[in-house]
């Protein structure tokens, strides 16, 4: 399951998505949490943060932005304590950076494209993960756990493939599966 941006501010619809989130964490069910803080919306920002916190026990995959990171305030590690197995940090063209609940931090860089609009690269990087987890059969903690460096590597290489191919056109257009193959030498 994947939740995020306006389904866990706006009610009457949050505080039902946050006990479907609850219910399907416990049940074991792969989570994934994408904040993707939209401030204007948001009344209380402590209080927000506060309910932020209470997910990370419920989330199997926690991927933000840069931005988003530093509004709701701690760490990767502290989130990583928290609950998730990974958190993914998006740096727009400066990369990704996943750290892991073994303690990795692996890192690769943006691709460089010329940019025209950067709506939906935080979404295409989203997409991008959970497809290219599912492609590896690993969208279970264990299967997180299991990727490594090189497993890392890859998953985050072709999210930021697929967002500096969505970066480089104009609005919200996410790469086609055929737009991500790998280029023949």
């Amino acid at each position: 399951m994947s939740f995020g941006t306006c389904s866990l501010v706006l009610e009457p619809g949050a505080s039902a998505y946050e006990e479907l989130m609850r219910a399907a964490g416990a049940r074991g069910v792969f989570t994934a949490l994408d904040p993707n803080i939209r401030a204007v919306l948001i009344p209380d920002p402590d209080a927000y943060r506060a309910r932020f916190r209470s997910w990370l026990p419920s989330v199997s995959l926690l991927k933000l932005s840069e931005e988003d990171a530093e509004w709701l305030g701690g760490s990767p590690r502290e989130w990583l304590a928290a609950g998730p197995a990974a958190v993914v940090v998006t740096r727009g063209g400066d990369g990704l950076t996943v750290y892991t609940r073994e303690g990795g931090e692996y890192t690769v860089p943006g691709e460089r494209v010329e940019v025209v609009d950067t709506i939906g690269a935080g979404d295409t990087v989203n997409a991008a993960l959970l497809h290219g987890l599912a492609a590896r059969d690993a969208l279970s903690d264990a299967g997180l756990a299991a990727l490594g460096a090189d497993g890392w590597a890859g998953l985050l290489g072709f999210a930021a493939r697929a967002a500096a191919i969505t970066c480089s056109r104009a609005g919200a257009e996410p790469p086609y599966a055929h737009e991500l193959e790998p280029k023949a030498a």
